[in-house]
């Protein structure tokens, strides 16, 4: 595998961490940036219900890719090649979301279709050359793109809706690119809720790990929890900003053993997440551990032993876990898995087709708002006025006449807990998974702020 195909395969970790609306992510990494459709709050959020559809005879429109019955939506993925394990769910969670809502008649008596699914072969040439042809030759009304290689500029020019998965750290900015969670990236955001968690866990020597700045996200990430927590007081024992991808930590688990570090952050991707875990053990260091990587059932199926109380971030998307561990709190979360279970079963608890779903649901959210003048400009402005948009309770709120270009706060994000052979929410006021902070709290003792209305689970 070449060194840029390891830099793009470990950036999806990352890109939804916290790119809030202007969520994850983070979108972040998160990606994140995250968002289905679901929201449990008032119409002006996505919601899955038949309110998005209609049978109602459609009103005509010029619009390219728009005719009496149909919509036509296109998406670029990495499909296939040495990264495409990181992107392939994309395409089925907006399937998905199609399939649900066509099967209500679609909005507004118009049927969404997914006309073009196109792989760009996890090459960057090849996203290029697509890119062309979707938007020159296909002329589809709407974009989706998942892939590390995506290149804003002609989606930008063409005035294209382009909704997507936050990777690449270049959605920001332009008021037709829909990062699921966000357009915006901030990896500052995210600390507030990693030094809750050493607080609540009573953390006293903290230990950080990331790749070298080659691997911007996993670097980035870490490198704000490090200077900030270490800034506010916290004591940061050890940190590793320059591990090596697939390498040795065994050096770094001894540093850690002898500053007797109690909580590991690591932004490693889990299979070094495993290694570094099996290392710990071996030299005796009880930490707690905090990823950015690993909420994978199959991963936790396999190495259950060394994942054992191991907490994973989640940046903003509501954990799958929940219909089970909070029955009846997150409908939202309900929707999404029957959905998925029915028409793209192989992806039902892929956090990329989550992103897929979220992105297939804000489109249809702005279709419907668009109404009679069906139309790419006014299917963008109407969008922009989206203040509440979680999915239908999948995700936290993301205010868009904001998200392109603004942190916002508070800013929220959860965590799961293994438990056995069960991811676990960690619940944060009776069934409320999502932790939430205003701008720049104290870091040694952060206080939690009121979520934001809408905000799945209050």
């Amino acid at each position: 595998m070449r060194t840029d195909q390891v830099v793009r395969r470990i950036g999806r970790i990352f890109s939804d961490r916290f790119a809030r609306p202007a969520v994850a992510v983070a979108g972040s990494l998160l990606l994140a940036t995250v968002l289905a459709a679901c929201s449990s709050t008032s119409t002006s959020s996505t919601s899955s219900s038949s309110s998005s559809s209609s049978t109602a005879p459609a009103p005509p429109s010029t619009a390219p890719g728009v005719t009496a019955t149909t919509i036509r939506v296109g998406v670029i993925s990495s499909l296939t090649g040495a990264i495409a394990a990181d992107f392939d769910g994309f395409s089925p969670g907006m399937q998905a979301y199609f399939d649900m809502i066509d099967a209500r008649g679609g909005v507004d008596g118009r049927k969404l279709v997914l006309a073009y699914n196109l792989d760009d072969g996890s090459n960057p040439s090849q996203f290029t050359q697509l890119s062309h042809s979707l938007l020159e030759q296909d002329h589809v009304f709407a974009a989706g793109v998942s892939s590390f290689f995506f290149t804003p500029a002609l989606f930008v020019a063409t005035h294209t809706p382009t909704y997507g998965y936050n990777v690449s750290g270049n959605w920001q900015g332009p008021n037709n690119l829909f990062a699921a969670g966000g357009s915006v990236e901030s990896f500052n955001a995210g600390v507030a809720p990693v030094a809750y968690l050493a607080h609540r866990t009573h953390a006293t020597s903290v230990a950080v790990i990331s790749y070298g700045p080659a691997i911007t996200s996993s670097y980035d990430a870490c490198k704000a929890d490090a200077v900030d927590l270490a800034a506010s007081g916290v004591h940061v024992a050890y940190d590793a900003l320059d591990a090596q991808l697939g390498g040795n930590y065994t050096p770094a688990v001894q540093q850690m053993q002898q500053k007797h570090v109690d909580f590991v952050i690591s932004c490693l991707q889990s299979s070094d997440n495993i290694t570094l875990s099996r290392d710990l053990r071996q030299y005796g260091v009880n930490a707690t551990q905090l990823w950015l990587d690993g909420y994978d059932q199959a991963l936790l199926d396999h190495y259950t032993s060394l994942m054992q109380g191991v907490y994973i971030d989640l940046n903003g998307t509501v954990p799958f876990d929940v219909v089970h561990a909070l029955p009846g709190g997150y409908p939202g979360m309900a929707t999404y898995l029957a959905a998925m279970k029915r028409y793209e079963p192989k992806f039902e608890f892929s956090s990329v087709a989550l992103q897929g779903w979220q992105s297939a649901a804000l489109l249809a959210e702005g279709i419907k708002r668009a109404g009679k003048n069906l139309t790419q400009a006014n299917l963008i402005a109407v969008t922009n006025q989206i203040t509440n948009f979680t999915a239908g309770g999948l995700t936290i709120v993301v205010n868009w006449a904001r998200a392109h270009t603004t942190q916002t706060y508070p800013a929220c994000s959860d965590f799961v807990k293994v438990k056995g052979k069960t991811f676990l929410p960690v619940t944060i006021t009776g069934h409320q998974v999502f932790a939430c902070f205003d701008k720049s709290p104290n870091l040694k003792d952060p206080k939690l702020a009121t979520p934001p209305a809408g905000t799945p689970g209050t």
